[in-house]
């Protein structure tokens, strides 16, 4: 067999063996990655239908998305995740009316009320 072809089929059989699982399991520093809006808890639980735009953007900061075919509705949405694995991801959805808060929506107001309850028994506890 002539010398390029073999170096070719070793090349190739030495990148087959080779994957993003594998080379992920090495010990390596992994990035954690923060996107999107952390709210406060205090901020998520004080939210009231009723509310107008305005007061909504001054409690939680500006949407994370704000949809042009659904301009009644805002999304906050916060992901944690390392190495491409996420590890804690948070949503909330506010749906408006004539620029008054109507319905919400998401995961972020369990979480919310989890973290406000803890916060009370660790005061307490001291």
């Amino acid at each position: 067999m002539n010398k390029p072809l073999c170096l070719a089929l070793a090349a190739l059989l030495g990148l087959a063996a080779c994957s993003a699982e594998r080379i992920s399991l090495f010990p390596s520093y992994k990035l954690k990655v923060i996107q999107g809006n952390e709210l406060d808890s205090r901020a998520v639980v004080s939210l009231q239908p009723g509310m107008s735009r305005d007061q909504v953007q001054l409690l939680l900061g500006t949407p994370l998305l704000r949809d042009v075919f659904h301009a009644d509705r805002w999304d906050y949405d916060f992901t944690i995740s390392r190495n491409g694995i996420v590890q804690e991801k948070t949503d909330l959805t506010l749906y408006f009316k004539d620029n008054v808060l109507v319905k919400i929506e998401g995961n972020a107001i369990e979480r919310a009320a989890q973290q406000l309850e803890a916060q009370r028994n660790a005061a307490q506890a001291r």
